[in-house]
């Protein structure tokens, strides 16, 4: 593909090992022999290609716009007819910060009705995944929360979001450009309640702990919206639909058509990912 990708990805192949990390066996899985944990959903393709792992959980979005490009196209490819998993992309803040989720929400539907989004999403082959939806009742914010306007009008007047790696959501093209679905919305959000979006890179697994300590005020990066993390943190109405599909390589489509073929299998999830979630047995 693209320069730029190609770049990345080189940079991933170094480092993929030292951060992969086999956590489970068989015995806490749904499906799979053993189960390992990267840092990023961008991990999951140099664990498939060094044959590390032998199939990829991880987000349509991504899988689907990776293996259609130039260097993974011949090689690798996402089992067709499996969806593991159906959800939605959600913007969370701190628990608690009910009045920047509101103006979040209410900036969403603004961009939704004027056709922004749509715009911004027809730059990324995304029109079918939007789902802001324009009559959701977001409310009119909690008068006593003051989030909004002490930490991110009166500190700066910029919001701090947090991302990762993650095209068409965020990336660096092969231009140099900071591009993505959810970069160019943050910018067009920003713009339309007039404050400056500062990006900052996380690490997925700690993205909870950033939130905390205040390092970031947004998640903006496919958060998919679960009843737990709704517990925690502060998450925006739906923008996005997705889906967790499985990613082998080209060679191995026959083999792995569902996950009881997989039983033998290397699972590869991003940790602390909804992909993992779906690999992982539940406690409860």
């Amino acid at each position: 593909m693209k320069k730029g990708l190609t770049v990345i990805v080189a940079i991933v192949l170094c480092a993929a090992f030292a951060v992969a990390l086999t956590a489970c066996n068989n015995d806490e899985l749904n499906f799979g022999a053993s189960l390992v944990s990267v840092t990023g959903q961008i991990d999951i393709f140099p664990e498939l290609i060094a044959r590390t792992a032998d199939v990829g959980i991880m987000d349509s979005t991504m899988a689907y716009y990776y293996t259609s490009t130039d260097t993974y196209k011949d090689s690798l490819a996402v089992i067709p007819d499996l969806t593991l998993a159906q959800e939605y992309y959600g913007i969370a803040a701190r628990q608690g910060a009910e009045s920047t989720i509101y103006n979040i929400n209410r900036a969403l539907i603004a961009l939704e009705r004027d056709g922004t989004v749509d715009t911004i999403a027809s730059a990324y082959g995304l029109e079918s995944k939007v789902v802001i939806d324009v009559n959701a009742n977001i409310g009119t914010g909690n008068a006593t929360d003051t989030d909004w306007q002490d930490r991110i009008v009166g500190d700066g007047n910029k919001i701090v979001v947090g991302y990762t790696v993650f095209a068409p959501i965020a990336w660096t093209n092969q231009d140099g450009e900071f591009v993505g679905f959810d970069i160019d919305l943050a910018k067009a959000v920003g713009e339309y309640l007039g404050v400056a979006v500062e990006f900052k890179q996380i690490n997925w697994n700690s993205k909870e702990l950033e939130l905390q300590s205040n390092s970031i005020d947004l998640i903006w990066n496919g958060l998919t919206i679960t009843e737990e993390r709704q517990q925690t943190m502060c998450i925006s109405i739906p923008y996005l639909t997705n889906e967790q599909v499985a990613v082998v390589r080209v060679e191995d489509l026959e083999k792995y058509k569902t996950t009881d073929d997989m039983s033998d299998a290397v699972i590869v999830a991003e940790a602390g990912s909804a992909g993992e979630s779906v690999v992982l047995k539940s406690e409860a």
